[in-house]
């Protein structure tokens, strides 16, 4: 039956006429009892399709009132630009749209699909934040009191901005560690090499917060390495290993160590018996190769753009980190270079590097076995002097960061003064203490600093002595005390049974000597040497000789290099400083005043300061020009530009870099032209 005009229907009553959508209204389905209503629940009633149906209706409605305007003042935009008459706005008007457009979709894109590209904005997001808090901080000195706060001294700084300067580093220190963690792969590498030069240069803060990185950086689960190992190798764990410490004994920017037992040839999976070596496996990290590789694209794209000249030395890096990332080289190099030190009588008896172990076939270009060596770092030697002189004069409850930022205050200052060893002194770090006013008045303020030195050095162990005699002394009362109570007379206290193994006294000088010593033989008379000797990479063994690990990255120069490397160190160390400009200039090193394309080679006394760094020792004391005027040489060094730097120069500076680094941070600053003077002589020597 057709309803009248005018009736109301029944899909009327359901839903109003301006609500209808043939799209989203839902067809009823009678019901035709309750027990079929309970178990269809989700088949939707004339009530509630009803209110969906409303809601939907008003969600659309919303939404158009809103979006109505906006696209028709869109509209009426593009109308009004894309008609004629095309007058100049309308012109500025479509470039300036066409350029953010293009921009936003270049960006989108090279973020999206260019890795490279998203870990520099990554990088820059997580740096930006802090620089422009120093120039800030910076803007408003020099505008209040007309100070540049980088480069004064810390007396000249008003206190109010000294304060200020000092909690921004100790805010911005672990920001920066943060950002290296969270990036990985060559940011790590970075921030080791800094944490090893940085001491008297960057502020205490970063120093502190950076060295962490020496140790290592936080680890892969057992189940990753597991996984990468088998992987590796094709069989199983327990079929190559007896025992596998499942905590790493160091992890690094592209790998981490494990401790663990070979299995033996004759010894099966079900044996007990360990049948095998003691070992350390070190397995690389599968993401690392693409994210070095990422980064060394941005560092070769941003050398194309701004310092073409060095290019190939960034494809020289590229090289040597290419190298690391395979496993099979670096078990190469480590039996390479051990068998150099062999040649030169200085292993074993001076230094030790692990054997490879690949008799199971287990080496390969993700995973390295080699034999264990019992030791502590470098590292941690440094920072156990260090505890002890802190505790021995600021008392039992101090740690070593005092100390940290005073030696740091007090290298800067000798850095100022031209570095080089303490003078008078073995460059120990007593001597450095020594320098300072509470502790000449402590020992006398008419004795030398080799004299407060040797002082020093006998007050710290006398003081240690006075403590484990009093320390016995204080037991054995007590257990006389105890005895005469009637108890029973324990001979041994309960901390030394069983007693722990003595540690074996650690002389820092001497072992810093060995590592110079080593790494001069290496680079001068072999030219293969390991380009990353930074103190996490150095053991310090029980009877005092030293652990050389991680060869992966391998710096390598020929014959004319290292004559030209050893005749730059002799005239350092004769302090010639024309023939080191000369060398330096026929070498190949090209630099230039900042604007100025015309090369200053000709500032004899500039180049010299340059040699300096590279190969001696670090200076900051002023230079003088040829105009018989001086210069800062952090001015020096802001305003002239390198427009080409060979190789050797590149490979000998990074070396001699971590080398100083390793010296200042033990609070002995070294000169390392007179140190390699006779390593260089007989290279020469042996050349002709």
């Amino acid at each position: 039956m057709t309803p009248a005009k005018g009736a109301i229907t029944t899909a009327d009553m359901i839903t109003p006429r301006s609500m209808i959508d043939p799209l989203t209204t839902p067809t009823l389905t009678p019901v035709t009892s309750t027990s079929s209503l309970s178990s269809t629940s989700s088949i939707p009633t004339a009530e509630t399709s009803t209110s969906t149906t409303q809601m939907i209706g008003l969600a659309r409605g919303g939404a158009f009132a809103v979006l109505k305007p906006i696209s028709e003042t869109a509209r009426r935009t593009v109308q009004y630009v894309t008609q004629s008459p095309y007058t100049k706005r309308k012109i500025i008007i479509l470039v300036a749209a066409a350029l953010i457009l293009s921009s936003t979709l270049l960006f989108a894109s090279l973020y999206t699909f260019h890795r490279g590209f998203r870990r520099t904005i990554q990088f820059w997001r997580g740096l930006a934040p802090p620089i422009l808090e120093y120039k800030l901080l910076k803007f408003r000195a020099k505008l209040s009191h007309r100070i540049d706060i980088a480069r004064a001294n810390d007396e000249d700084i008003p206190p109010e901005y000294r304060r200020q300067l000092r909690d921004y580093h100790e805010r911005t220190a672990p920001k920066i560690v943060n950002l290296i963690l969270e990036m990985g792969g060559i940011y790590v590498k970075m921030g080791q090499m800094m944490s090893t030069l940085g001491n008297g240069i960057l502020d205490p803060s970063y120093v502190s917060a950076l060295r962490p990185l020496q140790d290592g950086v936080p680890a892969r689960s057992y189940e990753d390495v597991a996984a990468i190992i088998e992987t590796s190798t094709g069989r199983s764990m327990s079929e190559l290993f007896v025992s596998f410490d499942e905590r790493p004994v160091g992890s690094a920017s592209i790998a981490q160590a494990h401790r663990a037992v070979l299995r033996g040839g004759n010894v099966t999976a079900n044996d007990n018996e360990s049948g095998g070596d003691d070992v350390i496996v070190k397995i690389q990290y599968p993401e690392v190769a693409e994210l070095f590789e990422a980064d060394l694209d941005n560092l070769e794209m941003v050398t194309k753009l701004f310092m073409p000249e060095n290019v190939d030395l960034v494809k020289s890096l590229r090289k040597r980190h290419e190298n690391e990332l395979d496993f099979t080289i670096e078990a190469s190099n480590l039996r390479e270079v051990a068998e150099n030190m062999k040649k030169h009588g200085l292993a074993p008896k001076y230094v030790r590097i692990p054997s490879v172990k690949n008799e199971t076939g287990l080496c390969g270009r993700d995973v390295l076995v080699m034999e264990y060596l019992e030791g502590s770092s470098l590292a941690d030697v440094i920072e156990t002097e260090q505890r002890r002189f802190a505790r021995a004069v600021l008392g039992e409850d101090a740690n070593a960061d005092d100390l940290k930022m005073f030696l740091g205050k007090k290298m800067k200052e000798h850095f100022a003064r031209g570095g080089g060893e303490v003078a008078g002194g073995d460059g120990d770090t007593p001597g450095l203490i020594a320098g300072n006013e509470n502790m000449v008045q402590r020992f006398g303020s008419k004795i030398g600093v080799t004299l407060a030195t040797k002082l020093f050095r006998v007050y710290v162990s006398g003081k240690e002595g006075m403590k484990r005699i009093a320390s016995g002394t204080q037991h054995a009362l007590t257990q006389l005390v105890a005895a005469l109570s009637g108890g029973q007379l324990n001979v041994a206290s309960p901390s030394q049974q069983p007693a722990a193994p003595r540690k074996a006294k650690t002389n820092l000088s001497k072992i810093l000597k060995t590592l110079i010593k080593v790494h001069g033989v290496q680079l001068l008379k072999d030219g293969v040497y390991n380009a990353d000797p930074h103190p996490g990479n150095v053991l310090v063994l029980p009877d005092g000789r030293l652990g050389l690990l991680d060869y992966g990255m391998v710096g390598r120069v020929s014959p004319t290099q290292r004559e030209t490397i050893s005749r730059v160190v002799t005239a350092l160390a004769a302090g010639d400083k024309v023939a080191v400009a000369r060398l330096y200039t026929d070498g190949g090193y090209r630099v230039s005043w900042a604007g100025d394309r015309t090369t200053s080679d000709g500032n004899v006394n500039v180049l010299h300061r340059f040699a300096t760094f590279h190969f001696d020792k670090i200076d900051f004391s002023k230079v003088a020009l040829e105009n018989g005027e001086t210069a800062d040489v952090l001015e020096i060094l802001r305003s002239v530009r390198e427009i080409r730097v060979p190789d050797w120069v590149e490979q000998g500076r990074r070396l001699t870099g971590l080398l100083m680094g390793v010296s200042a941070q033990a609070g002995r600053p070294v000169r390392l032209a007179k140190e390699w003077e006779g390593i260089a002589k007989e290279s020469l020597m042996g050349q002709r």
